[in-house]
């Protein structure tokens, strides 16, 4: 699948975490509830790829990374602030963390868990829900 450079007037993408603080504010911010700094600080330095969308003012907009070990890799933590959603964040994120995965990581499969209703833009980005022919449903082991 062939990806052309997304560019947001006004938006700059870095290939970095926002520090621990800033990250967990975020999140909170965009309900997505809140973390220790120190579960903050301990997520973001085991992800192996990061990208942080910030504005003019430098404020985190979006952001979302991928973890995993060389050989399966998972997208996590797709947030957009809720004032900017629907301005093609997500998709310059997502697109942006496939490219780089891909170029670092050849021929590890990249997986995710998404929210319920983000099937489609998911599915924009290469990805097919489970199950489908080969592939069991995806689980996830409660507490």
């Amino acid at each position: 699948m062939e990806r052309k450079a997304v560019r947001i007037p006004g938006i700059v993408l870095t290939d970095d975490s926002p520090p621990p603080a800033s990250f967990s504010a975020f999140r909170a911010a965009c309900g997505w509830g809140e973390i220790s700094p120190e579960l903050a600080r301990q997520a973001l330095e085991r992800s192996l790829l990061a990208c942080t969308a910030k504005d003019s003012d430098a404020e985190i907009v979006g952001f979302g990374r991928i973890v995993g070990d060389g050989l399966y890799l998972y997208m996590q933590d797709m947030i957009v602030s809720p004032a900017w959603r629907g301005r093609g964040i997500g998709d310059a994120i997502a697109k942006r963390l496939i490219e780089r995965a891909e170029a670092g990581f050849p021929g590890a499969r990249i997986m995710l868990m998404c929210a319920q209703g983000a099937e489609a833009f998911y599915e924009r980005h290469g990805f097919t829900a489970r199950p489908a022919p080969g592939f069991g449903p995806g689980m996830q082991r409660l507490r």
